[in-house]
Formats: structure tokens, sequence, C-alpha cells
């Protein structure tokens, strides 16, 4: 190699090393963040306290999740109130998990009325009878919240959009950002109370007796 050959490969060797030396390393984004909030239903009747260091904000495609929020806003029209179950365009919607514990109720604990969408569900999906807010679901190892209830510049950013082959469209070049087509739900009710199993207890109302609710199908 000559000598010209030789200094050519030393700088090119050094400029390399260099880069990474003085790259900036990237920031990672939190997966979680803090809530804390008062949130009422959409009349106002029934009001909570949301106090958690370290809530995690999704929207789910599910057809059981959609079906709920239909059959909500079935029970609000033969009321001849208006629908208060929000969901997206593709049929989502949009939950923010935290844990049972971090959930208090101050207002309204009589309105809230604990449901099964069908017999044997292991989750319990709480909503306020007075104006057929969908307020929150507990299952046996986390809690999600309406993220709907919250302030706007109080809202996590979405982390996860999941069960999107069930979304109302499946054309994913115009799929909003952060659509997953297989991530299973199950992770986002078991990971929690895996991680502090003891802020499961206690829960904001008593979830013994659900009603099964009223016409209930698939979304």
């Amino acid at each position: 190699m000559s000598p010209f050959a030789f200094y050519a490969v030393v700088v090119l060797i050094t400029t390399c090393i260099a880069a990474v030396v003085v790259q900036p390393k990237k920031e990672s984004t939190p997966m979680t963040s803090p809530l804390r909030q008062a949130v009422q239903c959409k009349c106002g009747k029934v009001q909570l306290a949301i106090d958690s260091p370290s809530a995690l904000r999704f929207v789910c495609y599910s057809k059981d999740y959609r079906g709920y929020y239909n059959s909500l806003n079935e029970l609000a029209k033969e009321k001849n109130k208006e629908p208060n179950a929000v969901l997206d365009s593709w049929g989502g919607v949009d939950l923010t998990q935290i844990y049972p514990s971090e959930i208090s109720v101050k207002e309204g604990s009589n309105l809230l009325t604990p449901t099964l969408i069908r017999e044997g569900s292991p989750v319990r999906r709480v909503y306020a009878s007075c104006c057929d807010t969908p307020m929150f679901d507990i299952g046996s190892a986390a809690a999600l919240i309406n993220t709907d209830l919250l302030e706007e510049t109080n809202k996590p950013a979405v982390k996860f959009r999941i069960l999107g082959r069930h979304a109302l469209s499946n054309d994913k070049e115009k799929a909003p950002p952060n659509m997953s087509w297989s991530v299973p739900f199950g992770w986002f009710w078991t990971m929690p109370g895996r991680i502090q199993k003891d802020k499961m207890e206690p829960t904001p109302i008593d979830l013994s007796s659900p009603q099964i609710l009223k016409n209930f199908k698939e979304g």
C-alpha cells in the first residue's frame, strides 16, 4: 500500500470513529407518563379522581370493545339521550391503562354500574347509568379508563393501536400511526398485575355483582 493510500485509510477510519463518538445519543420516549386529574361522566353526576404515576394510553379495535360502546350508545338512544361512547373513525376505543387502586370515586358511586358483556367474562366494565358514559373497566390484573374523559392537555400520547385486524377498515396504507395487526390484547390485561399486584386493590366500587349488559353484540 502506498503512503498516500495508507494515509487516506487512516483519515477515513479516524473520521468514522469521531462521527460515532460525537453523535448525540437519542433519548428514548418513556412508555408511560403520570396522570393526575379529576374526571366526570358526560352529564357530570359521576366524578372520579385519577392518581397514577405510570399511565399507558392505547387504542383497541376489538369487536368486544366496539360492541360494548355501541350497546351503551343504544341504551342512551332508548332514553332519548345523546350517545356518549366515542369510537374513532376506524371503530377503535381509546383507553388508558392504570391500576384499580389509582381510581377513586368522589361523587355518584350509586350511578356506577358494573357489567359483563357475556356470562363468564373476566372483565367488569363500568359505566355511568345517568348518561350511559363508559367510565372504566377492571380485569384481574389491570384497570382501563376511558381516555375520552380526560382533558385534552392531560392525555398521554397513544403508544399502541392494537387488534388492527378487527378495525372497520383493513387499508393498511391509510392506517393511523402505531397500528398493530397482531399485538395480543392480553398483554394489556396481564402485565400490570405482574409488575405491582398490590395495586390491584382496593377497587373503586364493589364489583361482586355485575349485570349482564342488555342487547350486547360484537361490533
